[in-house]
């Protein structure tokens, strides 16, 4: 997979984990084409592979839904373990009034406590730091 140097740790890392004759099995959580990637690495060892592709699972709300039930719904989709799942609710496909959806949800979100996953008051701890890509 990956050999070029100027390419982040993380994809030379997981370019030898899923190419390694010593791993039994990979698991990943991510895009296709990464996935693709993944197996294809996988395959030459027969490794075993579990994949979960994708991400853009959609929360559909209707005209005539509980606008409170269907914001904590959404919201669920998308926080329940900091969004770091392939079938966290990433859209919001809205029959409605858009602004009428939309101000709710920022209302709710922007009440969400992120910090130190120890302290109670806290509903979201924070994961990440820094960039994602080195671009």
């Amino acid at each position: 997979m990956a050999s070029s140097t100027s390419l982040p740790a993380t994809v030379e890392t997981g370019a030898a984990l899923a190419s390694h004759k010593g791993i039994d099995k990979i698991a990943f959580t991510g895009s296709t084409e990464v996935g693709k990637l993944i197996a294809k690495a996988a395959a030459e060892n027969l490794t075993k592979v579990s994949l979960e592709l994708g991400g853009k699972a959609p929360n559909v709300i209707f005209a005539d839904a509980d606008m409170d039930q269907a914001v904590n719904g959404a919201m669920m989709g998308i926080f329940f373990n900091q969004g770091q799942m392939c079938t966290a609710g990433s859209r919001c496909h809205r029959r409605i009034d858009q602004g009428r959806i939309s101000r709710r949800f920022k209302e709710k979100a922007d009440r969400v406590k992120v910090g130190d996953p120890m302290d109670k008051e806290t509903l979201m701890d924070h994961r990440f730091a820094g960039t994602a890509r080195p671009d």
